[in-house]
């Protein structure tokens, strides 16, 4: 009688462990399903946002405008890479599942796009809208991100940027009438607002932050952004605008070969070594300059380049 009694025990300890192992490896291999679905997930919506972007950047319009809509809650994580010939861009997504945070890892970057967002920008919706930058030839389209949620209201902007900003057709942009609701961008008032612009010096302030800028697409990007991102992504820009200095260059050489001059053969070289010894944002003011000379060159030039 006891030995049968034991060996009933042990069986039914035997086939309640061998129970454990496989419950647990159940729960193992359903947890690490779902992290890696979570992976595929947050990788597919990384790279569609991507392609959603694509023809704002691509256009030769400015002003052009979307919606973004994602699945759920997400974390966008905007990194910056100046480094190489023209650095790169980079973002990650994570999404709010299951109460918390993905972790998933997967970063979807590009070198040829130029984003101006903050370094984390959360939300379910986002506006996108995009300008071209020249200078003084374009350089890219500039893309603009913001949460849909969020209200930016412009207090004594010039009438040239009012009216541009209310051709991006986003809802959440408001004038003048400014309250507490919303993030306010203050024009030359020395006020006490969120985001000060200072049209005379050409600075973008917030906080104890400052950037410079020079022209429009800047501006806004010195907005939307903020001073870590924006001066990353102004030394690509420049990067770029020297590759294009060079081909530009050569295009020069070229109509010198057919008898039609540019007149613009030698400030090229200024023009090249400006772009690529700009430091920081504050450098802009003297690259301006030579940007204006050549500009206003190739305007009244025999042969235009651009």
């Amino acid at each position: 009688m006891k030995k049968g009694f034991l060996d009933i025990s042990f069986s039914w300890i035997f086939a309640l462990i061998i129970g454990v192992v496989i419950l647990f490896a159940a729960i193992y291999f359903v947890s690490q399903f779902s992290e890696v679905k979570d992976t595929q997930n947050s990788a597919e919506i990384g790279t569609s946002l991507f392609n959603v972007l694509l023809p704002l950047e691509t256009g030769v319009d400015s002003g052009k405008s979307t919606t973004i809509t994602l699945p759920v809650n997400s974390r966008i994580s905007h990194f910056c890479d100046n480094s190489g010939t023209f650095g790169r861009d980079t973002i990650s997504i994570q999404e709010f599942i299951r109460k918390k945070w993905t972790d998933t890892g997967v970063n979807i970057s590009s070198k040829d796009r130029y984003l101006f967002l903050p370094r984390v920008l959360q939300g379910k919706e986002f506006y996108a809208f995009s300008k071209s930058y020249e200078f003084p030839f374009k350089i890219a389209n500039l893309v603009y991100i913001i949460n849909a949620n969020e209200t930016y209201c412009f207090s004594d902007a010039p009438r040239e940027i009012e009216n541009e900003l209310k051709n991006f057709n986003q809802v959440n942009f408001k004038f003048d009438d400014c309250n507490s609701n919303g993030i306010e961008v203050c024009f030359d008032s020395g006020g006490d607002c969120d985001i000060e612009v200072n049209l005379n010096l050409r600075t973008v302030k917030k906080g104890n932050d400052i950037v410079y800028f020079e022209g429009n697409s800047l501006l806004y990007a010195a907005t939307f952004s903020d001073k870590e991102i924006y001066e990353c992504e102004l030394s690509r820009l420049m990067k770029r605008g020297g590759k294009l200095t060079e081909l530009y260059q050569e295009k020069s050489l070229n109509l010198v070969k057919v008898g039609c001059d540019s007149s613009l053969k030698t400030e090229f070289s200024g023009l090249k070594s400006s772009f690529l010894s700009l430091e920081n944002s504050e450098d802009l003011f003297a690259t301006a300059r030579i940007v204006k000379e050549i500009g206003d060159a190739n305007k009244y030039s025999e042969c235009t380049l651009w």
